[in-house]
């Protein structure tokens, strides 16, 4: 076994380096995994610029490791652990959590009121690495018939479900999407295969409107060119959507999913907004009758989005740039300066 790793550090505004990090003993209860792909995330970018929030306020603090999209192979278990062995496939949980608070007592670890999330908040060592540290209780097994790569994807997707569980889904439903992350892209794919009757996604980029009709939307608004709330009208014969995933963190999204929604609708907010919103439309809220429900990220829900991908979820178009670890530095110079047309970059990390 190694004595030591690759691992990228984030040690302040558009500083990250790849460096050579100790591996430390393995806890009795954790998995020491290989990792192979991970993904780039939005909330990544943020971090190494310095614009995420969460650096703001100090949730966040550099020097970081970051990254909680990822998937790999058992490299070595801990004394206690006893369902999982070397070379399985695993995908894990994107956060973890103490063990100790009453919220853990009671079973409910996903509502820890001392998570540390994996490369973020509170951060657990994240995922930019030859190796993760994770507990066997947020670790889960990989179906065969789902790829490194393609599993890469279950934490961004545990997400988009965590949105779309918060409706029941009809045949008959509307479900509207604003956005064209990989998060929005997922949550459209889900309410796909779910049985919607109609998948609207709301975008300003034309390339990734496209990605969206493969990922199962039956239509798309360019909101740049078009009134959203209009031509949802059009689409829908006057009557707006059931269901409206805010997925976007823009400026004026929160008011814009308000009036897309039908009276009595579902609006489902999983965007972190980094500033504080100028006005919220309580008038469009009470009038309507509307709820509205948050979502923060997809504790506890990666199995199953996981089980979405063995089943086919249409994700294809999701993926827009594959790179190496090496290159990982400087793709996110690049994207800091020119932002660049991309949806989903994975990295791979070991072979």
């Amino acid at each position: 076994m190694k004595s030591a790793m690759k691992a990228i550090t984030v040690y302040g505004p558009g500083d990250m380096r790849i460096e050579d990090v100790p591996l430390r003993p393995l806890k009795k209860d954790e998995v020491l995994v290989r990792v192979a792909w991970t993904g780039i995330c939005a909330t990544d970018l943020s971090i190494y610029t310095g614009e995420s929030s969460f650096i703001k306020s100090g949730e966040i603090r550099y020097p970081c490791r970051i990254g909680h999209e990822w998937s790999g192979i058992v490299e070595e278990v801990g004394e206690s652990v006893t369902k999982f062995k070397k070379g399985d496939r695993v995908i894990t949980d994107n956060g973890v959590s103490c063990g100790e608070c009453d919220n853990c007592r009671c079973g409910d670890r996903f509502a820890c009121t001392e998570i540390m999330s994996v490369g973020t908040i509170n951060c657990w060592d994240g995922c930019y690495a030859e190796y993760m540290y994770m507990p066997e209780c947020h670790t889960y097994p990989l179906a065969d018939s789902v790829s490194l790569e393609e599993a890469a994807l279950a934490e961004p997707l545990s997400i988009a479900l965590g949105a779309v569980k918060k409706y029941e889904i009809r045949p008959e439903t509307t479900v509207a999407v604003i956005g064209t992350g990989s998060i929005a892209l997922g949550a459209a794919a889900l309410a796909s295969v779910k049985g919607a009757k109609q998948v609207v996604v709301i975008g300003r980029k034309d390339f990734k409107l496209q990605a969206a009709l493969k990922c199962g939307a039956t239509h798309i608004i360019n909101s740049t060119r078009e009134n959203a709330q209009e031509r949802l009208r059009e689409i829908t014969g006057g009557k707006g959507a059931d269901f409206v995933i805010e997925a976007s963190g823009g400026p004026t999204t929160v008011e814009d999913a308000m009036r897309l929604a039908v009276r009595r609708g579902t609006v489902a907010l999983l965007a972190f907004y980094e500033r504080t919103l100028d006005a919220f439309p309580i008038d469009t809220l009470v009038s309507k009758e509307l709820t509205v429900k948050g979502v923060m990220g997809g504790f506890g829900l990666v199995p199953e989005a996981a089980e979405y991908l063995a089943k086919g979820l249409p994700v294809e178009g999701m993926v827009t740039h594959r790179i190496e670890f090496s290159e990982v530095p400087a793709f996110f110079a690049r994207a800091a300066e020119t932002g660049g047309e991309r949806i989903k970059a994975l990295v791979r990390i070991c072979p």
